[in-house]
């Protein structure tokens, strides 16, 4: 073999053994310190035209902001910024139409509000839509439904509530007419209400409120939106 053959072999080699390191950081289009601040709590995986969505949360113990990644078709991801009226809130449910580009997502304060917020392109771009107060801060999302006429339904559950003046346990129903904008009163059940028909579709994955380090953002962010 010539030396300028194995001059190339020997540099090809090394480019191999370069991007199969560990901790080697590959350009997803997100800064490393945008994803070492970022905790993931749902993912959707590409799907057709639809880009691939990762919710996160943003800040520490005293202040944080719900986030989106978005994935583009080169495999580059973009930070999205949502609305000022979410911050210190956290995601509790998110789910994407079966038939559209809306994405739907519910934050929640410490408080107990629950904020609700669309987009009407495949998560690119976000607005509030309303907000609701929960019966209990105890009260759990059980599910939520909305459909193209934005009448939609939601149901909260509470388990147990140790406060002196807790409500009834069991199920609290309300009904929106205007897209999440206003709701009706709680209506009480003491047995589970059956919902409307599922038109959102739930996430692909969920995860466990933990940080990750890079390598694993790395082996999400491909999988969640596969180049090729």
């Amino acid at each position: 073999m010539v030396p300028s053959t194995r001059l190339a072999v020997a540099l090809a080699v090394a480019g191999m053994m370069l991007v199969s390191l560990p901790g080697i950081a590959q350009d997803n289009g997100l800064p490393p310190e945008t994803l070492a601040q970022s905790v993931p709590i749902f993912a959707f995986q590409s799907q057709g035209n639809r880009p691939a969505l990762v919710f996160t949360r943003s800040g520490n113990a005293q202040e944080q902001d719900p986030r989106v990644f978005v994935s583009a078709r080169d495999g580059a991801w973009r930070l999205i910024q949502l609305p000022d009226e979410l911050h210190n809130t956290a995601w509790v449910w998110v789910g994407r139409a079966i038939s559209s580009d809306e994405v739907w997502g519910i934050t929640m304060s410490s408080t107990g509000v629950l904020q609700l917020v669309s987009s009407g392109n495949s998560g690119r771009a976000w607005k509030v839509r309303g907000s609701l107060q929960k019966i209990s801060k105890a009260a759990v999302l059980d599910s939520f439904s909305m459909n193209d006429d934005g009448h939609g339904s939601l149901i909260l559950r509470l388990d147990e509530d140790p406060s002196p003046n807790a409500p009834r346990l069991g199920y609290y129903f309300y009904i929106t007419k205007n897209g999440g904008k206003t709701w009706s009163d709680a209506i009480y059940s003491q047995g589970k209400p059956t919902p409307p028909p599922a038109l959102l579709a739930a996430p692909d994955r969920t995860f466990d409120n933990q940080p990750f380090e890079t390598a694993s953002w790395q082996k999400l962010l491909a999988d969640l939106q596969p180049v090729g």
